[in-house]
């Protein structure tokens, strides 16, 4: 399959591109399930978006379901991939070894396009083992510029950030001495960087004050609906 067979879009919005990586994910849900064909309805309710929302997205891929059928699952899985380039593999360089890093080798779906070529961390006891079979030693932070830039053959295409608080920082400096230019932040830390250099900031205490408050506003409307005294 090529880009130009099924016409996919070069400049995709950044909203867009979030929200296809969502797209991806249900799918893979949908296929382990067994479903071949979802629906436009079903796909926007388990992504959480409007479905004419996603129909809009689904253009830029080249995605046209079938009218009172749906979209057949692997097909509109493997063009989201090549939209998104993970139909090939890249490298990528996980510094933070500890629980959080585990987690994120864990659950954030390395392996799908993805591969963790380097890990770095501060704690002695960690460097120098193994943290997944056939993964990569540990290194410690201060190696990140060494290792990443001595890449030739096979550099590394994005930094992923799961330090303690106080490294998070150092590592990305490192990470953009390298030339890393592709950042994902999973720690609280608010990241300087330069320019050009792409950083995705995930906070999940953020995320959680999000829900907190959507949770709260939903339970007002509801004590509202059934005409409950409401008091400041």
């Amino acid at each position: 399959m090529t880009a130009e067979s099924v016409h996919i879009s070069s400049d995709i919005p950044e909203p867009t591109v979030t929200r296809l990586a969502t797209y991806l994910h249900v799918l893979r849900s949908f296929s382990e399930r067994g479903v071949l064909v979802a629906s436009s309805v079903q796909l926007a309710t388990a992504a959480g978006v409007n479905s004419s929302i996603l129909r809009k997205d689904f253009t830029h891929v080249g995605a046209n379901g079938v009218r009172g059928v749906g979209y057949d699952v692997g097909r509109l899985t493997a063009r989201i991939k090549l939209a998104l380039h993970t139909d090939s593999t890249h490298t990528v360089a996980l510094a933070g070894a500890g629980r959080l890093g585990r987690a994120l080798l864990e659950h954030a779906g390395f392996g799908r396009g993805f591969r963790i070529a380097a890990m770095f961390d501060a704690d002695p006891r960690l460097i120098g083992t193994i943290i997944d079979d056939g993964g990569p030693t540990v290194a410690p932070l201060t190696a990140i510029v060494d290792v990443c830039a001595g890449r030739d053959a096979e550099p590394i295409e994005i930094g992923v950030i799961a330090t303690a608080d106080p490294d998070a920082q150092t590592a990305c400096d490192a990470f953009v001495e390298a030339g890393v230019r592709q950042l994902l932040n999973v720690t609280p830390t608010t990241l300087r960087t330069e320019s050009d250099v792409v950083v995705r900031q995930v906070d999940l205490a953020l995320e959680l004050q999000v829900l907190a408050f959507n949770a709260s506003r939903s339970r007002g409307r509801r004590t509202v609906m059934g005409e409950e005294t409401v008091t400041a």
